[in-house]
Formats: C-alpha cells, sequence, structure tokens
C-alpha cells in the first residue's frame, strides 16, 4: 500500500484513515504553482516580498473578486457582485475564525455552534474560553425555528455555521433557511459567520450564492479558503463582509503588526487565478471527488446493513453515518484500529460529547482501490464489535 506522507498526521504505514479531510497529494497543483512562481519571481519587481496591506494587497483582491464573481450565480435584486474592498485576506479559515474570535468575542461568552460542527472549530473556540451551545441541524441545514426560539432567552457573541456540504453532515441550508436566517440575524443584530470553505465542491446543481453577498441585510462574515480548492499548505483565505467590518478587522493589532497577511503566497495564487487554472484544478477536483464520493457510498451501502443510513454527498469531503442508538462509535473506533482502518467518532463533532453513534468518512484522500480496502476493514470491524447488526451470526474474520 502507498505510504502517504501526511506531515500534519502520522499514519503507520498500512493504515486506512478514512475520516481525514485532505486532498490526495497527486491531486495538488505543483506543476501549477511552480509556473505561477517562476513567472512571479522573475519579472524583476519585489514588492509582494514587502510589507502588504492590512487588508490584503490591493492586485490579490481584485483578483480574487473577479475569481469569486465569476464562479458564483449573483441573479437577482438582493444580490450583489463582490468588490476587492469587502474583502479580507487572511492565513486561512482556522486563522480567521482565530481572529474573529478575538475581535468579536471576550472569554465567557456564549456562541452558537451546529450540532454536529467542525470539531477544530470548536477547538478554536474553546481556546478562547467561550462557552458553545448546540443549534441542531436536519436534512435542510441549520434549524432556524429553534435558533429563534434560543435568541428569545439569550444574545450570544455570533453563531458559527458551515452552510454549504457541512462538515460533518454534508448538508446544504435550504434557500427557505437561508432567509430566515438573513431575517433572524437582521432582526436580533445576531453576527453570523459562515464557514464556507466547500462552497465551489459540488458535484450535483449549482449552489447557491456565498452569504457574504446579502452582507448590506444582516450582519454576516463570510470565510473561504484555498485549502480545498487550490492546496491547504498555502495558508490562504479570505474574509467576505461589509467595507465597513473590513476597515475594523484590518485594524486589528495582528494585521498593523505584520502588515497583512501572506502577500508573497497571495502574488502567486492571483497568477493562478489570472491563468484560469484555479478555475480549470476545481473543474478536475469536482470530477476526482464526484468519482471517489460514489465509489465509497457503493461499498458502504453493499457491505453495511441497512439499519446503519447516510445520504449520498452532493458536494464537499464528507459521508455522515448513523448507526443505531446503541453503538457508541467512540468506542469502536479502537476495534477498527487493530484492522488498520480509522475513522472519526460522531462525538468529535458535538459540543455536548453527543452524536456518539455517528461516524465521518471522508473520501478525498484515498483513489479507489484503498476506499473500498478501508470499508472491507471498516465493516469488518463492525462485524466483530455488534455481530447482531448482520444477523446474529459469527463475525467473518
Amino acid at each position: 500500500m502507498e505510504n502517504l506522507q501526511l506531515p500534519q498526521i502520522r499514519l503507520a504505514p498500512d493504515m486506512i484513515h478514512l475520516g481525514v479531510g485532505q486532498p490526495s497529494p497527486s491531486l495538488l497543483p505543483v506543476k501549477e504553482l511552480e509556473t505561477a512562481a517562476a513567472h512571479c519571481l522573475g519579472r524583476g519587481e519585489g514588492s509582494f516580498l514587502a510589507y502588504g496591506e492590512t487588508r490584503g494587497n490591493h492586485s490579490f483582491r481584485e483578483s480574487l473578486a473577479a475569481f469569486l464573481n465569476g464562479q458564483q450565480s449573483l441573479n437577482g435584486p438582493d444580490h450583489r457582485s463582490v468588490g476587492p474592498d469587502q474583502l479580507l485576506i487572511t492565513n486561512g479559515n482556522s486563522q480567521a475564525l482565530d481572529l474573529i474570535c478575538t475581535l468579536f468575542s471576550k472569554p465567557g461568552d456564549t456562541v452558537l455552534v451546529e450540532e454536529p460542527s467542525y470539531f477544530l472549530a470548536l477547538k478554536i473556540f474553546a481556546d478562547h474560553h467561550l462557552n458553545l451551545v448546540p443549534v441542531p441541524v436536519d436534512e435542510n441545514g441549520l434549524v432556524t425555528k429553534v435558533l429563534e426560539e434560543m435568541l428569545e432567552t439569550m444574545a450570544p457573541a455570533f453563531l458559527y455555521t458551515i452552510p454549504f456540504y457541512q462538515n460533518p453532515s454534508g448538508v446544504t441550508l435550504s434557500v427557505q433557511r437561508r432567509q430566515e436566517l438573513a431575517r433572524i440575524s437582521a432582526c436580533k443584530n445576531l453576527l453570523v459567520v459562515a464557514d464556507e470553505v466547500y462552497h465551489f465542491l459540488n458535484y450535483t446543481g449549482t449552489p447557491p450564492p456565498s452569504l457574504g453577498v446579502y452582507e448590506s441585510q444582516f450582519p454576516v462574515i463570510a470565510l473561504g479558503s484555498f485549502s480545498k480548492i487550490l492546496a491547504p499548505g498555502l495558508r490562504l483565505g479570505w474574509i467576505h463582509t461589509s467595507a465597513d467590518r473590513v476597515k475594523t478587522i484590518s485594524r486589528s493589532g495582528l494585521l498593523q503588526s505584520g502588515g497583512g497577511l501572506n502577500p508573497f503566497t497571495s502574488e502567486i495564487v492571483s497568477r493562478v487565478i489570472q491563468k484560469g487554472d484555479l478555475s480549470a484544478h476545481i473543474h478536475h477536483l469536482k470530477q476526482v471527488y464526484a468519482h471517489r464520493a460514489g465509489v465509497l457510498c457503493r461499498q458502504l451501502r453493499a457491505d453495511l446493513p441497512e439499519t446503519v443510513t447516510f445520504q449520498a454527498p452532493q458536494g464537499g469531503y464528507f459521508i455522515w453515518l448513523k448507526f443505531p442508538d446503541k453503538i457508541d462509535t467512540t468506542a469502536l473506533r479502537k476495534t477498527a484500529q487493530t484492522r488498520n482502518v480509522d475513522f472519526y467518532p460522531g462525538s468529535l463533532f458535538s459540543c455536548s460529547q453527543g452524536l456518539r453513534s455517528h461516524m465521518r468518512l471522508c473520501f478525498a484522500l484515498y483513489g479507489d482501490d484503498l476506499l473500498i480496502e478501508g470499508v472491507n476493514r471498516l465493516v469488518r470491524g463492525v462485524e466483530q464489535s455488534h455481530p447482531e447488526l448482520f444477523g446474529g451470526g459469527q463475525p467473518r474474520i
């Protein structure tokens, strides 16, 4: 088996980790970035090697705005195009979240999060000593009726939501729920922080535009990143919000001291955008990921009993499995690891240690053969721990 080199996570040589949410190393656009970097460094002009603007260099924000407008369908009177004055460059969504916590909350504040939600975002909030309160998610995304009821008795610092192909559930906030969220946020002056890292990885249909296009109607900060659509090692992303809120964020000590974030990488990515390589790469990723999602779904449906349920993803990276309530996937993980397969249990994605019968799997890292072998190992581990799910016979070894 290929020994994947993942600096962030050390895997044993024969381990298949179906939980890791990263692209395959073979999908990283090395040649495109090499060509762009050579072009930028070969011009004999090195302004992008100096300290940059606090909001991010203007030329890059212009390129990024043009890319965003080209990717999104902005139709109707409620939508408007993205301008460079509405963008602030970040080191990716994790750094952006940390900065938002610093500027828009204080220790002890309440923050509303989806249940389930991205487990490392929950850790960032914990680092800032915030009080996390869950809001349920169903097949249409964040349950806005419950959100509205909760806001009758609390005044949170902000709401954190993943409106597109949510991590881990894979659901997308419906059009009706988007409208309800906008109304509630405007009425209650609730700051909405929308993590839109998977926005452009749609495999069926066309996703609605970024929540950031509604910045004139309700307080919203939309977060985008190149980690999932280009390469995570670039550590480059953006904030999309009102021009006034961009000015507020740009006055932070971090940005004023550092002179903006990542001007060198921004220049290279700007060239990638201008050449059309980013759009072409996203198109390629969508083809690969849609195929891999299909492979993983078919194998899961073939090998797991009908009591284990999930929805085929329409975008993003993940499949969210629901086992019968008696199954604790944290305990199941230990058995799976003895069979050289791993995953992330549902409790990781809960701020209240719930969701214990759920499991997140990712199809972005591995090709067909390893996805199929990973499911085979996982199913044998499930059958070893819970043979009753398979009719109560002796487990297959």
